[in-house]
């Protein structure tokens, strides 16, 4: 018996090139990836200097915490420095999601708030300093020979200044030059949004 075979008849080209998937193409010309790209150099210090401030704030949250933990078993200053420290936290973390908005204020809010640290800092180095020194020696520590005493005494005094000195000096010279790099900021940020587009500045800040 013959077996008829029946052929499927060829599929049109036209219909071929149809089924077949068309790659996505971009929907952005050339010119505006370009620009795109030129913006995210462009973008770099800014970014840098956000994620700068980010580490910052989260680094100092930590030690906020630490001391309002440790304020339990302290006296007051401990919680003034504790308080102190956690506004400046969440305040350097203000600052840093504004410089991410490209935001030029958010130089001026990070830049402040390290002059704030510093005085903080400063006036906690002081304090402490004051207060080692007018509290004398418990009498477990004198030996009873007045040379002796004499002697632990200016090694425990000059131990003290060089400690808080140091403590004040650092933290009026670290925060007060980063002050200045969060300053300098501000005329980067003024550049990128004059030289980039506003299509571009918006698609920034949502990403």
């Amino acid at each position: 018996m013959d077996l008829a075979v029946h052929a499927h008849p060829a599929m049109p080209a036209s219909a071929e090139n149809a089924a077949r998937p068309c790659p996505q193409s971009s929907p952005l010309a050339p010119e505006h990836l370009q620009q795109l790209s030129d913006a995210k150099r462009r973008a770099r210090k800014v970014r840098r200097a956000a994620s700068v401030a980010a580490l910052s704030g989260w680094s100092m949250l930590v030690f906020a915490c630490i001391s309002l933990a440790l304020a339990f078993f302290s006296d007051w200053s401990a919680w003034a420095v504790g308080i102190g420290l956690l506004l400046v936290a969440l305040n350097e973390l203000r600052g840093s999601a504004m410089l991410r908005r490209a935001d030029p204020a958010g130089s001026k809010v990070l830049g402040w708030n390290q002059l704030v640290l510093a005085a903080l800092l400063v006036a906690y180095a002081t304090w402490s300093l004051a207060s080692a020194l007018r509290q004398p020696p418990g009498a477990s520590l004198q030996s009873g020979d007045p040379q002796i005493d004499a002697m632990a005494a200016g090694i425990t005094s000059a131990v003290t200044y060089g400690l808080y000195g140091t403590m004040a000096i650092l933290g009026l010279l670290l925060p007060g030059l980063t002050s200045i790099y969060y300053f300098t900021r501000a005329r980067i940020v003024r550049a990128f949004l004059a030289d980039t587009p506003a299509w571009i500045v918006e698609i920034m800040r949502r990403s």
